[in-house]
């Protein structure tokens, strides 16, 4: 009876489970010009991390049902589309909300602790970037590094 009890109440727990939406950004796709153009933002937005939100909808989607049957096998077959759709929507997210344009004082590296650090260790901004470029190649999700 318990059990029964249970899995009603899982079951129950499943059906509310809302669908993940692309969050609107908070500037338009134009903010980040020259940096990062209109076109790339938009594409960037509308077409990759939709991708992300559509994947994990739908692995979401298989893992009620794998639930529901109580098939384990699948749900454990399931957890890497989980990881990997949640994990590039997660992170987008979070990407857009880092993004500030140059005239709100975005891509500018000014005076400070950090700005020392990276010229003595690295010799600029530029050399930085060319070394986490050269170590992040080949790593999933090296577009983040």
């Amino acid at each position: 009876m318990f059990v029964r009890a249970l899995t009603s109440a899982r079951r129950a727990t499943l059906a509310v489970r809302a669908k993940h939406t692309l969050p609107d950004l908070d500037y338009p796709y134009n903010a980040l010009e020259p940096v990062i153009s209109s076109q790339i933002m938009k594409l960037h937005h509308t077409k990759h991390h939709a991708t992300y939100v559509a994947g994990l909808n739908a692995a979401e989607e298989k893992l009620k049902a794998a639930q529901l049957s109580n098939d384990v096998q699948a749900q454990v077959a399931i957890q890497p589309l989980l990881r990997f759709h949640g994990g590039g929507h997660v992170n987008h997210t979070i990407f857009w909300k880092n993004l500030i344009g140059e005239s709100q004082g975005g891509g500018q590296l000014h005076d400070s602790a950090l700005k020392n650090a990276i010229d003595k260790q690295f010799g600029g901004k530029d050399k930085l970037s060319s070394h986490m470029n050269n170590m992040a190649a080949g790593i999933q999700g090296s577009g983040w590094a």
